[in-house]
């Protein structure tokens, strides 16, 4: 597959990082559970040559003009495509609302999400698992979004009930809103989409 512009070889590079993440900090996985052992490790191969690829054509075509940017957004992508297939994989079919909090999950520091991948290969897999891995990236969400302590926990599971009982496309709206909003404003968000519902 021909490596064609530098934000490809920053997604490769970073791939290849959060590839060696997950072997470092995945708990050891117990004898005969082969199927998360083989995803974990059958990114490596291929993205490690991709990555070799990538690198020497960068190289030759000397770009340096937005890198940091395109690392930014290449990485962004990569790590929505990998979690949307890691889900689809452990999970099954993805419903919307899960689909609309993968795209800001995506934006996460390689290591949290190097974590967050780790803690959602502890949930029992399988297709009656979708409440509690959209409680987990819900909370995840406003985690990166908002600085929640503990006193705030209660809180928090009141806003995540909340946000998964919105339509999938008014919680896509709302994520999308969510970077400018105070938490008190999402809350206020939140009980009026609701108010609204059941009025409707």
């Amino acid at each position: 597959m021909p490596v064609d512009n530098p934000l490809r070889t920053n997604a490769l590079e970073l791939l290849y990082i959060l590839q060696a993440n997950l072997q470092a900090n995945t708990p050891p996985i117990p004898a005969g559970d082969d199927e998360d052992r083989e995803l974990l490790m059958a990114i490596a191969p291929l993205f490690q040559q991709h990555l070799q690829a990538a690198q020497q054509q960068g190289r030759e075509e000397g770009r340096e003009e937005g890198r940091e940017e395109g690392r930014k957004e290449g990485r962004k992508e990569l790590q929505r495509m990998i979690l949307e297939s890691f889900l689809q994989v452990r999970f099954g079919e993805l419903d919307p609302r899960t689909v609309a909090l993968i795209l800001p999950i995506s934006a996460l520091p390689v290591a949290e999400f190097t974590l967050l991948l780790v803690q959602l290969s502890t949930q029992p897999a399988g297709e009656n698992q979708h409440q509690q891995v959209q409680d987990l990236l819900a909370e995840t969400v406003l985690k990166k979004t908002f600085t929640l302590t503990e006193q705030s926990s209660e809180i928090s599971a009141g806003i995540i009930h909340d946000l998964l009982a919105l339509s999938p496309d008014n919680l896509s709206s709302l994520l999308a809103e969510l970077p400018q909003l105070s938490i008190e404003e999402l809350m206020a968000r939140l009980a009026q989409s609701l108010t609204e519902k059941k009025i409707n």
